[in-house]
């Protein structure tokens, strides 16, 4: 299909799935969409290539030379973790838009019907199920978070289904569908060139819909990579993604908190960032090493000001890190004393 033909051809559903150094894994899960029990005349696959520097524009190449349904975009420059999918808001042609990660695949036998729920009820968000599974495709655990419903507005639904008091599980772009009209004309798009990408996107992209359901069926996989972001943030703690979480994501979340018109989920969202994300630092630098405290320092000196807009929500404890001259020395003794008591918790 010649691409003027296809710009203009309109889809019922697009996959969007951000590429970067995915070849481990990409054709499993470009395998998976072509599995997913759709005929490729209804649906495109729009690979968006943040630079990669291994096999997978070779890999994207390939598929695109197989499917005339699948497009590659390839960013000039590395854009980082948003990007890819604000490319692919921006660009696609289905009326409904499903965000798939290059290392996950789409699993179950509901797909079409799932599509066609959203269609026929012109839903702006359709919610469903994931399962947990390892590198040979074997479940480790299921997130049955969503039922059969009705249709209802983002803020019912959110009070319904999540409460106020875990407003931060939201997460997880890849577990819904969206209405692609929806997203675009509300303007939610995904913040770029940092982590936590999602904090903010995911309750604004539930509580300014008009029409949100969800299904009880299981959809997705998500493969626990001990490389991702999520896993290497447990692990290593770099200086720059506790940065990021604190002071970025937790920033964001904290400005939107200001946004939410129900009383009971604005104040559940602004605890979420004070507590959850500005207060929550401390305990990643007390895990990780010297050098990566000394850089998160740094960060923190670099964006004096973003730092010094925070503390007023900080609590009096994490406040004495950031005193002049004796900070670091607080933060130094603090780790030592929170890794001495969890050694001796070890030993017993």
């Amino acid at each position: 299909m010649e691409l003027d033909d296809y710009m203009k051809k309109a889809f019922l559903l697009s996959f969007v799935v951000p590429c970067y150094n995915a070849e481990r894994y990409l054709q499993r899960c470009l395998d998976s969409i072509y599995r997913c029990g759709l005929e490729e005349d209804v649906y495109e696959v729009l690979c968006v290539d943040d630079c990669s520097t291994d096999g997978t524009g070779e890999i994207l190449k390939r598929n695109e030379k197989s499917h005339n349904n699948l497009r590659v975009v390839t960013h000039e420059v590395n854009k980082g973790w948003g990007a890819p999918r604000n490319t692919g808001i921006k660009l696609v042609n289905g009326r409904y838009l499903w965000f798939v990660d290059a290392d996950d695949v789409i699993v179950g036998q509901e797909i079409r019907m799932a599509v066609g729920k959203a269609d026929t009820q012109s839903l702006d968000v359709l919610c469903f199920n994931y399962c947990r599974v390892d590198d040979a495709g074997k479940v480790l655990s299921r997130s049955l978070v969503f039922g059969d419903t009705d249709v209802e507005n983002g803020y019912s639904f959110v009070k319904k289904v999540f409460g106020t008091s875990i407003v931060h599980h939201m997460g997880y772009v890849w577990r819904f569908l969206y209405r692609t009209e929806y997203l675009r004309n509300n303007k939610i798009l995904f913040p770029e060139k940092v982590c936590w990408e999602d904090t903010v996107f995911m309750p604004k992209s539930l509580l300014d819909a008009k029409r949100v359901a969800s299904i009880s069926d299981v959809l997705y996989a998500y493969r626990v990579n001990v490389d991702s972001i999520s896993s290497t943030f447990g692990r290593v703690y770099p200086a720059k993604l506790i940065y990021e979480f604190a002071f970025v994501a937790g920033g964001d979340l904290l400005r939107y908190s200001e946004e939410v018109e129900d009383d009971e989920l604005r104040k559940a969202f602004r605890e979420t960032a004070i507590h959850k994300y500005i207060n929550g630092f401390p305990i990643y630098l007390f895990r990780t090493d010297g050098k990566e405290r000394r850089r998160f320092y740094s960060l923190v000196s670099e964006n004096k000001s973003v730092v010094d807009g925070m503390k007023r929500n900080m609590n009096s404890f994490n406040k004495l890190f950031f005193l002049p001259f004796i900070g670091r020395f607080v933060m130094e003794c603090s780790t030592l004393a929170y890794k001495i008591k969890h050694a001796e918790r070890q030993d017993v």
